[in-house]
């Protein structure tokens, strides 16, 4: 069965909404940045409501909205970073995803979370660590997952985020064509 949707997967500051809102209007499909939506459904910033309701609830609100967009055809989706965390979210992203795995360097992701504005209300911290170890934490941590889900792995430490909406939609172009004859 052929993938209704693309998800874009990685850790924080790898380029995900950035990227997907390039490779979106490429196609001509919704765009949709699963952390901005859960802000706009909660009313607040991502920080405020996990310190309201902890991140238990802030993984089940991501995993309902997931599966609501799962149900549908043709959208670009950049996920949270740890939507990868519960199984049944894998499962869903790959059966219903094309699902790309946007990397970086421990040193580039570091470099990009300190120079965004954003970064203290749309990246709460996930982890007593600084925020240099706990990239490494999270890097050894979520590898195997995003590996589990991924359909093509890319890499963003020096590529422009065209060039890399560029390198999906010709590895989606590829796999469009027939094969043989």
């Amino acid at each position: 069965m052929e993938k209704p949707n693309i998800a874009l997967i990685g850790l924080r500051a790898t380029g995900k909404s950035l990227v997907g809102g390039i490779l979106a209007r490429r196609m001509s499909w919704p765009f949709v940045d699963m952390d901005e939506r859960l802000t706009g459904l909660f009313g607040v910033d991502i920080d405020t409501w996990v310190r309201a309701h902890g991140w238990e609830a802030f993984r089940k609100a991501e995993a309902q909205l997931l599966a609501a967009l799962a149900a549908q055809h043709g959208l670009v989706v950049a996920t949270g970073g740890g939507a990868v965390l519960k199984p049944a979210n894998r499962e869903i992203l790959k059966d219903r995803f094309f699902v790309v795995w946007l990397k970086a360097s421990a040193e580039i992701l570091h470099a990009r979370l300190l120079q965004d504005r954003k970064t203290e209300t749309t990246r709460p911290p996930l982890t007593d660590l600084s925020p240099r170890e706990e990239i490494d934490h999270l890097a050894r941590e979520r590898t195997p997952l995003y590996e589990d889900c991924a359909d093509l792995i890319l890499d963003t430490d020096s590529s422009q985020p065209e060039d890399i909406a560029a390198a999906i939609l010709s590895v989606l172009a590829d796999r469009s064509r027939p094969v043989g004859i």
